[in-house]
């Protein structure tokens, strides 16, 4: 669903689960289909299992994710690319 850094580390998240991988997010940007896109300077997302995304009244965006209770949050900086990759989406799917 997403990669995320937590300190010195980046872990991979699944729906139930966090794994912990020996790549740094620049270097996943560079291998990862296209549908994966930077949500923050320590998120890279797969917006094929983004369910939605909110904004509250001091401009945080929280994604939620198909079939999980896990979120993450979406910087301002990222947040336009983030929504037209996801109007985009359809054109992912296989």
């Amino acid at each position: 669903m997403f990669f995320e850094t937590e300190g010195e580390h980046i872990y991979a998240h699944t729906v139930n689960d966090a794994y912990r991988i020996k790549y740094r997010l620049y270097e996943l940007e560079e291998i990862l289909p296209k549908n994966f896109v930077r949500a923050a300077k320590s998120t890279i997302v797969n917006i094929m299992q983004v369910y939605s995304i909110t904004r509250d009244l001091t401009a945080s965006s929280l994604i939620q994710f198909i079939n999980s209770h896990k979120q993450v949050y979406v910087s301002r900086y990222y947040y336009r690319e983030l929504r037209q990759r996801l109007n985009e989406r359809s054109t992912y799917e296989k």
